[in-house]
């Protein structure tokens, strides 16, 4: 509105204006906007009009005003009518007022772009950190020619195969449509990651966090849910992965969920990942990378330490196999769900009884019956009582059998398996380069393939590697002339604090090959301390392990995703930390790290 269109307004009504005071003016326009959820929620709207403000206020909403202003009904609703339209609930449009499809037929006859029509309004919640949240209206545009319909964050395009695609415009929105009718702001959604990288905070703990502390509590706006948060968190993780590629977000527009409509981009944002894909994977900084003088040349010592953490998602109960489940509760991948009807015991191929898990054995049988009660409330105090009666009378807990020889013991999988661990490479600043997934155990042959993957070549490989393994690991690669060569120019030594825990002193190899102090350049003599912190990884893995009760149930697609994003956010505040501190932390240029 245009000064003077207000000073027509005012005119007309001056009537009941004449005698309200500026200040009057300004705290009703002060309350209105406080009061914007309840005049936007309480009045009914038609869908067609959602731009156009409630013409009169709520009778209790009225109320209110004339007493915190202490005017009149009349002298109220006049205010309402000059003012509404500045106060009425927001809009959003498509940033665009112009057919952005590029195979629209009309850009391709007249190479002109066409004009938008067609608009769908209707109402939906706008989450923000600082007013909390609110309605607003929301506006959809569509090209008559190609059919191409825009909302807010995307435009959708038929492709060849009759698929319907959202393709996202180029940039960060401030604010991003994470389901039709909820909409978050930008902030919200940097807090969010914010809460789960620092505090490990859950999805539904976050819910319940902006619920119970940030939402109006006076508006009508639906409460938040995890599954609201873990939406938004992978959508703008993905919108912000693209933007830093400078590609552009692609999802189906249909799909039986929203983590399906997001899996497939999920996927190849996981495989981007894998090995050399965090953004800080080239770090180096003064805590990661000392110089020396040999001879009057100067020359460079890199490190970086790798360890396992055990975190555990389900995964396939046989061993090794890194296929995913069809579903979270499954025992089996798709191509092992043969063995569900085959007997749980390991080594037994007879077919399972209908509706158990192990054959007619009867030992079998017995075996899984011992399992199914393990935890049971009443088998677990009838277990305790029967101990504690065989202490008090100085007898054995169970009788042997008639032959005295103990019952044969039987290993089965019952229940679904989990991985392994996280292998993780860590610099000794603590800027994680990599993670990755081992399944059935931390073998040799994996940390092996792990390294290889994240160091592709002999310049990106570290002078120093710290492993608590790697006593074994130097065994291992010594045997195996193409990983000597391999890793002819790093030094594979045990992290200080497992080599003095949990390595015999009567073992020469590791005090020979694999001992700190048999390499000088490590151990600063004047300062009594350890060049490199060979303790960051078990720094790092404390953080990690304490998102195992988050990520503890998540699918494959959602668990890398999840744990990939919070080791990116922490990298980059780790950045920021060690800038603050004046160490120089910087990306190294290609040349560097590739031959």
């Amino acid at each position: 509105m245009f000064l003077l269109e207000l000073a027509q307004e005012i005119r007309r009504l001056q009537q009941w204006l004449g005698a309200i005071s500026v200040e009057q003016t300004l705290q009703f326009i002060a309350l209105a906007r406080r009061l914007q959820n309840r005049i936007s929620w309480q009045e009914v709207v038609s869908f067609y009009d959602l731009d156009i403000p409630p013409a009169s206020l709520p009778n209790s909403v009225i109320a209110f005003f004339s007493r915190a202003l202490g005017l009149g009904p009349s002298p109220v609703l006049a205010l309402w009518e000059v003012f509404k339209h500045s106060i009425a609930a927001e809009e959003l449009f498509p940033p665009s007022r112009n057919c952005l499809n590029m195979t629209c037929s009309h850009f391709l006859d007249t190479g002109r772009q066409h004009r938008l029509y067609r608009a769908n309004r209707y109402m939906a919640t706008l989450y923000t950190v600082g007013r909390g949240a609110f309605p607003v209206a929301v506006t959809s545009l569509r090209c008559p020619s190609c059919t191409s319909t825009f909302h807010l964050n995307y435009f959708t395009q038929r492709d060849s195969h009759n698929v319907t695609w959202r393709i996202y415009y180029d940039g960060v929105p401030s604010i991003l449509k994470v389901r039709a009718h909820t909409f978050f702001e930008d902030k919200l959604c940097l807090l969010f990651r914010g809460l789960a990288v620092h505090s490990h905070s859950s999805m539904s703990s976050t819910a319940r966090i902006y619920n119970t502390t940030l939402s109006s509590p006076t508006g009508r706006a639906p409460l938040l849910r995890g599954d609201d948060i873990a939406v938004a968190f992978n959508l703008y993780s993905l919108v912000l992965h693209h933007q830093e590629q400078n590609a552009r977000l692609r999802i189906p527009d249909l799909a039986p969920t929203d983590i399906d409509r997001l899996s497939v981009p999920m996927q190849e944002r996981n495989r981007f990942m894998a090995g050399t894909g965090q953004e800080h994977w080239p770090h180096a900084c003064d805590l990661c990378r000392k110089f020396f003088l040999r001879d009057g040349l100067e020359y460079m010592l890199s490190c970086a330490i790798t360890d396992g953490v055990s975190i555990g998602r389900p995964c396939c109960a046989v061993h090794d196999c890194p296929n995913p489940l069809p579903k979270n509760h499954a025992r089996y991948c798709s191509v092992h769900s043969t063995l569900e009807s085959i007997c749980s015991v390991h080594g037994c191929e007879e077919r399972s009884e209908e509706g158990k898990k192990t054959c007619s054995r009867a030992d079998h049988t017995q075996l899984e019956t011992n399992y199914r009660s393990v935890g049971q409330s009443f088998n677990l105090l009838k277990s305790r009582l029967r101990r504690a009666t065989a202490y008090l009378h100085g007898a054995d807990e169970e009788a042997p059998g008639p032959s005295g020889a103990p019952p044969p013991k039987f290993k089965a999988q019952f229940a679904r398996r989990r991985t392994h661990n996280e292998q993780l490479i860590v610099r000794p600043c603590g800027i994680i380069l990599a993670r990755g997934t081992f399944y059935g155990s931390e073998s040799l042959s994996g940390v092996v393939a792990f390294l290889q993957s994240v160091f592709p070549t002999a310049k990106s490989l570290p002078s120093v590697l710290f492993y608590d393994n790697n006593c074994s690991l130097h065994r291992y690669v010594a045997d195996r002339p193409p990983l000597q060569n391999y890793f002819k120019d790093t030094a594979l030594v045990v992290d200080i604090f497992h080599f003095k825990s949990k390595h015999s002193a009567n073992d020469m190899y590791c005090s020979l090959h694999c001992n700190a102090m048999a390499f000088p350049q490590l151990f600063d003599a004047e300062q009594k301390t350890w060049t490199f912190n060979s303790s960051a990884c078990e720094q790092t893995n404390a953080w990690l392990n304490r998102f195992q009760p988050i990520v503890r149930e998540m699918l494959p697609v959602q668990y890398e995703f999840f744990l990939d994003e919070v080791i990116k956010e922490r990298n980059r505040f780790l950045v920021e930390t060690l800038k603050k501190r004046g160490l120089s932390p910087h990306l190294m240029p290609a040349s560097v790290v590739f031959d």
